[in-house]
């Protein structure tokens, strides 16, 4: 599987420890990272909206500008994610394509924990695609 990653600046030491864990899994990990939050954040979001990549995670100081940037793009479902079983329900229950993580928030191995839960669980679909259809609907 093809993972995106991507940081800002404040974020980049946290993003390679992820990186070199994913990659030592056996995912294929493309970093897209900018020194801005909103562009490293928006280059995740565009190889999920081309069907390049299934899965993204944006990493900076605490995760929650990069998942209002993404969350704010039709057809992205994201979460920002802090302990074990959210970073794996949110896959199962929503979905999500893109999570976020703080490096001010989570220690390395827990967040590397977060981002290998992510990426391997898979979408129950069932009764959670009514929600999804209601996320991606045109408002």
């Amino acid at each position: 599987m093809k993972v995106a990653i991507s940081a800002n600046e404040v974020g980049a030491r946290l993003k390679d420890v992820i990186k070199a864990h994913l990659s030592g899994a056996g995912y294929e990990v493309v970093d897209v990272s900018d020194k801005d939050i909103f562009t490293a954040t928006m280059n995740v979001v565009e190889l999920v909206n081309k069907g390049e990549i299934t899965r993204g995670i944006v990493v900076d100081d605490y995760g929650v500008i990069p998942f209002n940037i993404a969350a704010k793009n039709h057809g992205i479902v994201c979460a920002p994610v802090y302990e074990d079983y959210t970073s794996s329900m949110t896959r199962r229950h929503n979905s999500t394509q893109i999570i976020t993580m703080g490096c001010n928030v989570t220690a390395d191995v827990l967040s590397c924990q977060l981002a290998e839960n992510f990426v391997k669980t898979e979408y129950d679909g069932g009764r959670h695609q009514i929600r999804i259809d209601m996320l991606n609907r045109e408002l």
